[in-house]
């Protein structure tokens, strides 16, 4: 299974976090100080997730390098979110396609997919595990191919609106939208079209997108201007574009509204 969590820590390189199958850190190490433990109360907010240190040292460390042109410490973070469960694959690292049976490689013990065996096969050539996570790793990569992993608690079939199976899922903006069974799975991936409201707010509800600006302008977002939009809370840029929103007569309309594929594109991105 792509993406498998590895319990033995023994395995775990100085600087890469160890191997665990949960976020309670057990057997994580420090991305700094890689022989030393994570600390679960020493963590910086990266990419909608945490990334843990064994120290506030190490942790101001970090803070100062994301400071920087360009940060030096992204590649061992973004693995660390992958170890720790928080982001999940959701295609080719290099490509961004979808994943092919066999075209896999293990990469600090998470075991990584790929669209083609020219793909795997670069990171399986390549010497060390520094290599090989700056292959799989880097920011262009990681944008690539994982997001961040979905609450389902809340969410519903983009298509019946039933109960959805963590199974049954398709990629959509640079995440997964889950469906409640094959059928309406397959679906979707005939024609996404009347259902991209839907999915994108889905993609929000579950936490793997962040609102970045107002879906009607894409200027700042004022706290003292909200709206709520199927259990979501869309912060608007004014109270014209507030009252536009109310003035729907459904949760449907309001959704198409606020997560059409125009307004998504505007007021949704990277959780960061």
């Amino acid at each position: 299974m792509l993406l498998k969590l590895f319990t033995a820590v023994a395995v775990a390189v100085a600087g890469f976090a160890g191997l665990q199958e949960s976020q309670d850190l057990e057997g994580v190490k420090c991305i700094i100080n890689g022989k030393r433990a994570a600390d679960a109360e020493q963590f910086v907010e990266y990419m909608g997730g945490k990334v843990y240190f064994c120290c506030g040292g190490c942790k101001a460390k970090f803070v100062a390098d994301q400071e920087l042109e360009e940060p030096t410490m992204t590649i061992k973070a973004n693995h660390q979110l992958v170890v720790t469960g928080q982001f999940e694959q959701t295609g080719c690292p290099m490509s961004g396609n979808a994943l092919a049976e066999g075209a896999v490689a293990e990469v600090g013990g998470v075991e990584v997919g790929f669209c083609c065996t020219n793909c795997s096969g670069k990171v399986n050539d390549a010497e060390g595990l520094e290599a090989k996570a700056a292959i799989v790793f880097n920011a262009k990569a990681f944008k690539n191919g994982f997001a961040k992993k979905a609450d389902l608690s809340s969410a519903t079939c983009p298509i019946s609106g039933g109960e959805v199976n963590a199974e049954q899922f398709a990629a959509h903006n640079g995440g997964k939208v889950y469906f409640c069974c094959g059928k309406c799975k397959t679906k979707f991936e005939e024609d996404a079209t009347p259902f991209v409201a839907k999915s994108n707010h889905q993609l929000v509800l579950t936490g793997q997108v962040a609102q970045t600006g107002c879906p009607f302008s894409g200027g700042d977002m004022d706290d003292d201007h909200t709206v709520d939009v199927g259990g979501v809370s869309v912060k608007m840029c004014c109270g014209n574009c507030v009252k536009k929103v109310n003035a729907a007569d459904s949760v449907e309309a309001k959704a198409e509204l606020v997560f059409s594929a125009d307004a998504f594109a505007k007021g949704f991105g990277e959780d960061e």
